[in-house]
């Protein structure tokens, strides 16, 4: 089987990020089947290289959180063209596997489908256009229904729909598709457990790290929030890790000044073994959406990888991890509009000596039970291979 896998934000454990795309590809090649990637990079080349026997093609296309929405947009679109060229120069695969976001990507894999009759697998990482237009982006009633149509366009023309959440799932079975979709979340690699920690095991602090962007969507003011309380209160075992890059980074750095915050600190964005290292040390690890609950049906792989190393979870936000963070007594669930509750209802308690230990054994028995590579994969495999 051949397969071309579209994907704008491709990247490798050594470039840090979300590397979704390359467990899928490496699993591709296990089995046996060939597979190329074509995807943009911050280079100012276009350039194919090799990443465990497959080829990666790359697009200079620049893209970052940091870039207003007219300059995203016209990102996506010159990816969507160049693609295009790229994918129709190659030997003609089986299958497009096109992930999302952005919705373009679905966009492009149907004009592949329309214009060579070559079937596509869309893959669905967050609810477009539903996100950007509850974030505040898009607000031309117009442009609005029109994405709408395009985006069920995309879902009736695919041959098979992967919703990346059990709640993505509940929305492709509301709009007819679930005949047709499956749920492949993202990845707990239980290999994370054998990275080294070069940091000794912090005893004498409570530190909560977060790991990943910071942008709008992540609103990392609540736990901007968080550590200004626990200084009112001289709580001064409580620190906070912020690790990333991205649009806000500013504004956090303004925020952590004018409060003369002395218990958070700001690490650029790293390989992934280097973040999973911080977060080993750290006492929890954070999860950080904004007050869209559309952004809650995603699947961030940050709390994969904190449950696959047994790290308790503090969860800002509801819907599906928020729900099954507390069914599974992994973490805690609090409120980001009364970071004083947090402290009132849940400080005294996981100070407790195991506390912590039984929500980290409790996040690496759900990894293992649900959400480790050999649960996830096969079921991928056979779904695409059908």
């Amino acid at each position: 089987m051949r397969v071309v896998l579209l994907h704008q934000y491709y990247k490798t454990p050594e470039e840090g990020g979300g590397i979704r795309s390359w467990y899928l590809c490496r699993a591709l090649k296990e089995a046996g089947h060939e597979v190329e990637v074509v995807t943009t990079w911050n280079k100012g080349e276009k350039k194919t290289i090799s990443v465990n026997g497959y080829s990666v093609h790359h697009l200079p296309i620049h893209y970052s959180n940091e870039l207003t929405v007219g300059k995203r947009v016209w990102s996506f679109l010159r990816f969507s063209f160049f693609a295009l060229r790229k994918v129709n120069s190659l030997q003609k695969p089986d299958f497009i596997y096109a992930i999302s976001t952005p919705l373009s990507v679905g966009m492009l894999a149907k004009l592949i489908h329309w214009t060579r009759g070559i079937p596509y697998f869309f893959e669905v990482g967050d609810l477009w256009p539903d996100v950007p237009v509850q974030m505040g982006y898009l607000r031309s009633p117009l442009l609005i229904r029109i994405l709408k149509s395009l985006e069920l366009s995309i879902y009736q023309s695919a041959k098979g729909i992967v919703a990346m959440s059990p709640a993505m799932l509940d929305y492709f079975n509301d709009l007819g598709y679930g005949k047709k979709t499956i749920c492949v979340t993202n990845f707990s690699d239980l290999t994370l457990t054998n990275t080294p920690s070069h940091e000794k095991e912090r005893t004498d602090s409570f530190t909560v790290a977060y790991m990943g962007t910071l942008g709008k969507a992540n609103h990392l003011s609540y736990l901007i929030d968080l550590a200004d309380e626990a200084q009112k209160r001289g709580l001064k075992n409580f620190r906070c890790i912020i690790m990333g890059e991205g649009a806000e980074e500013p504004l956090l750095k303004k925020m952590i000044a004018e409060r003369g915050l002395s218990n958070v600190s700001l690490l650029p964005h790293s390989a992934k073994p280097t973040a999973i290292n911080v977060l080993k040390s750290a006492s929890m690890a954070y999860l950080s959406f904004g007050p869209y609950d559309k952004l809650w049906t995603g699947s961030p792989n940050k709390y994969f990888d904190a449950l696959a190393i047994g790290k308790p979870i503090l969860c800002n936000f509801g819907g599906w991890i928020g729900d099954e963070i507390i069914d599974k007594k992994c973490g805690v669930v609090y409120s980001p509009f009364d970071p004083q509750s947090f402290f009132d209802v849940n400080w005294a308690s996981l100070q407790a000596d195991d506390t912590l230990k039984k929500m980290g054994e409790n996040a690496q028995e759900l990894a293992q039970k649900s959400y480790a590579l050999d649960k996830q994969i096969p079921k991928w495999l056979t779904f695409i291979s059908r």
